[in-house]
This record gives C-alpha cells, structure tokens and sequence, in this order.
C-alpha cells in the first residue's frame, strides 16, 4: 500500500503539519508491547518518563526511519488532530538529526542528515528504523506511547512512554525525537521549541483542529476549519495564530473555490480575492501552479510529470488530478483520464468532474455524448447566482469549448469576478482557446 499524506501550512508559531485521513488505533488499555497500562494519567508528573531498557543496537549504518502516523485516542472520542499534530513534530525534529556514517573500508565517514518518511499505516521500503505510536489524552495532559525498530530483524531500539502537558506538545516530541537520536548515535541539530504560545489548553487545540485537516482543496473541510478557528477567536480575541490560520484557510477556499454562493459572497466582500495569489502554499500546491503554468505555456508532458508529483504529495488534490485528467485526454490516454475524473468527483469536485468527463467523452469520439453532457452543464451553470469561482467557470468553459460552445464558453468566463488577480491566464490559455486546443509541442502520457 502506498504511504497516502495531506500536508497543510500553518499559520505563524505552528510548524507545517502532513495530515491522514484514518490513522490506525492502539488501544489506550495496552502499551505497545502488549503489557497492561495504568487506565489514565491524571497521576502522572508532567514530566514522568517511562522507559524499557533495551540493549544498545549496532547504529552505525542506520541513516533513515519511517513514522507511522500516531493513533490518537481519548475518553471524549477520536483525538486524530492531536496524534497528527505530534507525528509531524517528531518528523521535523528527526529531520534535523545528523548521523555518522561508515566508510566502504570501515572509517568514519563523516555525518549526513537523518531522511525521514511518514506513513499513514501502508508500511515503509528501503527505511533501516520504523516508529510506531499512539496519544491517549486525559485532560490537559497527554501519554504517547512509541517503539522504534529494525526494519532488517525487528530488533527493538528503543520502546518508551512520555508524559507532557497537552500545551507542550512540541517539547513532547522534542522528547521522544531525542529519545531515538541518542540510541542510534545521532545528534539533533535543531533548536529545541518551546510551549506553544496559546495560553489555554481550548484555544490550542481548537486550533490543532482546525490545522489538521483531510485536505486543504475540499470546500466542506476548509469551511469546517474556518469554524474551529473561529471558536478559538471567540475564546481568545488575541490569538494571533487562530486569525492568521483562518486567513489562511478562507484564502484557500477562495482560491480552489468557495462552497455555496453565499459564503463565496461573503469571502469576496471581504477583500480576499485580491491576496488569492499572496498565500502560503505547501509542495502540492506549489506543483499543481506551476503544471498550470506549463499547460498554459503547451508543455503537457513536463506538466504531466508535476503533475504526477503533486498527487504523491497529496493524494487529495483535486486540482492535480482534474488538470492531469484533461492532458491525459489530449494525449489519447482516454482510460486513464476517466479513472482521474471520477476521483475528481470523488473528492468534492462534481461539477469538475462533469466538465472533465465531456471533455474525454469528445477526445473518445462519443461527441454525441459529450455534446450532451456539456449542455447539462451550461444548465447547471445558469442556476448560480452572483460570481463562478475561478476554477470552477475554468473547466466548465473548458468542457465547453472542447465540444463546440464557444460563445457558452466566453459568457461563463465572464462570470469570472473581475477583481480575481488569475483572470489575466485566460487570455492565453489553451483550456479555454478554440483554436489551442490540441498540444503543437508533445503529448502527456501520464
């Protein structure tokens, strides 16, 4: 099973995090080995360290580890954002860790940065450590219990349980990055973090609740983040991470396109239209831009490639897979391009879908279908009131053109909100061009 993650940038004070959508569960009765565990953790010292001894591995050669991602469970239900939240924290401080190394003849051979893979349960290839994890919450505090083993023979290098306030979840897994940096011989050369700057245990994990979300392309997941954000702003006016992160969120509802018209309304009147542009982006969203670019410049294949990249990165990216259906098609990959328009619709993106889907239909030489298909749109998009969210009257208009509606095509396009700064791509893309439809400089395999 491939190793599936959703990454998503932070506001200020918070580290970018890689989100799961099902983490598996340990339960909070039974410590990784099997063994009984005391049932909460109200007791514990905040600073209480658990350990099991074990003896010291031969670490000359370990140079990587795979994290799966930590279950998170408590008496209150699923604490998924909390596990996730220190997963990546472990992760980026182990991403600073540097190993020594052996020389092909037995020397030193200097130090080299720790590589590190994250997994959401899938398993790992070609790692030399594997860490295992889960949170149990009770209160404020939180337990996580973590083993970290060969992947070669099994071998146990380290198996511990590490107890912290809920508000010091960096320093947490500041704790147990260390834990497995001293066992194999490493060094972690980052500075250590410190407490997170929300004065309450709520406002904080509010705010982890809202970060740590499926996708940052689904409409309904970011409008639900918005309003985790918004609770923590109505609990704390003052909390600067809690209004940077909803500016975040909000800008990238906008800018993958807003969920009812309403909402899109209130975004818009807002003036967030103009700094779409102006965001933070992460891996994926900075792929799937720059395959647009290459598409609107007639370079399916290096777009493709991007493409491809950006899917790996987060396997929810209903752009990365709409733009990729539409050059597959182009290309002659009519299968394929079906596969990626019925995810697309899978992920939130119907009407997406049904634009991709007339497109291949035509590319398939079903025209009589499509042509279908594509009126059924021009219906669908009659019904809207007020602005069509950028992407949105994009692949619509793209639909359109590919299956003769022109003129259809350009009254959608105006539809556009003239204030978005993207409106400027139109004039010379090939999605939404009649006579640029078909790629003069190479076809996209996928």
């Amino acid at each position: 099973m491939r190793p599936s993650t959703w990454r998503l940038a932070l506001g200020p004070g918070i580290a970018a995090c890689v989100i799961t959508f099902a983490m598996p569960g340990v339960s909070d009765a039974h410590s990784l080995d099997g063994s009984r565990s005391q049932d909460g953790i109200s007791g514990y010292c905040s600073s209480t360290t658990f350990t099991r001894r074990v003896d010291r591995v031969a670490n000359s050669d370990i140079t990587s580890v795979g994290i799966t991602y930590f279950a998170g469970r408590s008496r209150t239900g699923d604490d998924a954002h909390i596990a996730a939240a220190l997963t990546q924290e472990v992760a980026t401080q182990l991403l600073s860790a540097r190993v020594r190394t052996t020389a092909p003849n037995g020397r030193p051979g200097g130090a080299r940065l720790l590589t590190v893979k994250l997994s959401d349960g899938g398993g790992f290839a070609e790692v030399d450590l594997a860490m295992t994890g889960s949170v149990f919450r009770e209160g404020d505090l939180l337990r996580t219990q973590v083993q970290v083993s060969r992947t070669s023979d099994g071998s146990i290098v380290w198996r511990g349980t590490l107890v912290r306030p809920l508000l010091e979840l960096p320093m947490l897994a500041r704790l147990v990055a260390q834990n497995v940096a001293v066992r194999i011989g490493a060094q972690l050369t980052s500075p250590a973090p410190r407490p997170t700057t929300q004065r309450s245990a709520d406002v904080y994990e509010l705010i982890l609740r809202g970060s740590y979300i499926r996708s940052r392309y689904d409409p309904e997941t970011l409008e639900d983040a918005i309003g985790y954000f918004n609770q923590a702003l109505n609990l704390d006016r003052k909390s600067s991470v809690a209004r940077a992160a909803r500016d975040q969120a909000e800008l990238r509802l906008v800018a993958w396109g807003g969920l009812g018209d309403t909402l899109e309304t209130r975004l818009l009147a807002r003036g967030l239209l103009a700094h779409v542009l102006e965001r933070d982006r992460d891996e994926s969203e900075r792929l799937v831009e720059e395959a647009d670019g290459e598409m609107r410049d007639n370079q399916p294949v290096h777009a493709c490639q991007l493409l491809n990249t950006a899917i790996d990165a987060d396997a929810r990216s209903s752009p990365a897979y709409a733009l990729r259906a539409i050059a597959r098609a182009r290309g002659g990959n009519v299968r394929e391009a079906f596969g990626d328009a019925e995810v697309v619709t899978q992920l939130g993106r119907p009407r997406w879908g049904d634009a991709i889907r007339a497109i291949v239909l035509n590319r398939s030489g079903d025209t009589t279908s499509a042509r279908r298909q594509a009126r059924r749109l021009i219906a669908d998009t009659r019904k809207l009131r007020g602005p069509v969210a950028f992407w949105d009257a994009r692949f619509i208009a793209a639909a359109l053109v590919e299956t003769g509606y022109v003129g259809d095509a350009q009254t959608v396009l105006r539809r556009i909100d003239p204030r978005d700064p993207r409106t400027g791509w139109l004039r010379n893309d090939p999605l939404v061009q009649p006579r640029a439809i078909t790629s003069r400089r190479g076809h996209a395999s996928g």
